[in-house]
């Protein structure tokens, strides 16, 4: 089965802890969705799906960490979404990806939702968009080196710090065994290096729109190479893209844990301890529901029909794909695809009621 667990598991939540952050989070999204009614330009706004999918395509291409053997990196996205949409439409965005990778794909606990929308949206697209406003200065005068630095700077802060909030959130929860301190500093560790290559992903995304639509930008065309494609062009580029990543590129993608599921399952702290304590009953429960009910769990097929729990959610060993690693990578890629096209289907939905309900506010 190929890995692509991304986020934050039930495991490393206690039903408390997970509430609170649920609440939270619900309560930033509304904010965020009424500020994004009053701010988002309209260059943005027919974006915001496209964008959503071409940030749930790449999240799905795991690449290998240099120096760290058996671990990998994926795009979080938050910081990308954040400068082209603005921080608030970012928070929307994201909130809708980490939904659909949640329930349909078991990707993220249920009981962790609320957590994965604040490590992996509120704080990268507040603290890493934050970062980059300032040091880019007034958007229509920077340079093109200026913005770059600006972007790669914001990648890495925004991406470290969202990692950060788990071994706080995880200890608070008392499912901790390890000292708080060291997960922390193999968390911090492990995402500032895939922060640094977040940065140089989102870079290469930020000088192709700077190029052929700074307006995207909030640049004008004459300060940054012109215009060269339309906005239509664009949009149908980054859809194509988006599309390619999943239903192409994923069959290239690391089969390694990503830093965060490495950071708790596969470290062993010098010690030979585990991170975490056996889950309560409660989140065990939750667990085996998102078993039960998602339509393709871990981006592949299913090994029980839909409504029945698989043999490998109550503890049993779990058999092989059937077919082998190219008929798990074709189910990868199946899911991948599907995923891509509901993430745009509701985020489409979801800028309709910003433009029938809101305030744009119009490009300068």
């Amino acid at each position: 089965m190929v890995v692509l667990a991304m986020h934050m598991g039930n495991e490393l939540l206690s039903i408390p802890m997970a509430v609170v952050t649920l609440v939270l989070a619900a309560l930033l999204i509304a904010a965020a969705a009424l500020a994004a009614r009053k701010t988002l330009h309209p260059e943005r706004l027919p974006l915001m799906g496209v964008m959503g999918a071409f940030v749930f395509a790449g999240q799905m291409i795991n690449f290998t960490l240099p120096g760290m053997p058996g671990t990998s990196g994926h795009l979080g996205g938050g910081v990308l979404l954040a400068i082209i949409l603005g921080p608030s439409a970012a928070i929307v965005t994201i909130t809708a990806i980490l939904v659909v990778q949640c329930l349909l794909f078991q990707d993220g606990g249920l009981l962790a939702l609320g957590t994965n929308i604040l490590n992996m949206g509120v704080v990268p697209c507040l603290l890493g968009w934050s970062l980059y406003r300032l040091l880019l200065g007034r958007a229509e005068r920077a340079k093109s080196w200026r913005q770059y630095l600006a972007t790669w700077m914001a990648c890495v802060v925004g991406v470290t710090g969202g990692a950060a909030l788990v071994p706080i959130e995880a200890s608070l929860s008392g499912v901790l065994q390890v000292p708080m301190v060291k997960f922390l500093a193999v968390m911090v560790a492990v995402h500032l290096v895939i922060g640094f290559f977040e940065g140089l992903i989102t870079f290469v995304v930020v000088a192709y729109l700077r190029q052929i639509r700074p307006a995207v930008l909030g640049l004008p065309s004459a300060d940054a190479g012109g215009g060269k494609l339309s906005r239509g062009a664009v949009t149908a580029s980054l859809l194509v893209t988006a599309v390619l990543l999943a239903g192409v590129i994923t069959w290239f993608s690391s089969g390694s844990p990503d830093g965060l599921e490495w950071s708790y399952r596969e470290h062993r702290y010098a010690s030979g301890a585990k991170a975490l304590g056996e889950p309560s009953h409660a989140v065990s429960a939750v667990n085996a529901w998102q078993a039960k009910w998602s339509l393709l769990p871990d981006y592949t097929k299913r090994s029980a029909p839909l409504g029945q729990t698989p043999a490998e959610a109550n503890g049993a060993e779990g058999a092989p794909a059937e077919g082998g690693t190219s008929v798990a990578k074709a189910w990868t890629s199946l899911a991948g695809t599907l995923g891509t096209v509901v993430t745009l289907a509701i985020l489409y939905l979801a800028a309709v009621l910003l433009r029938r309900r809101g305030r744009i506010v119009p490009e300068h």
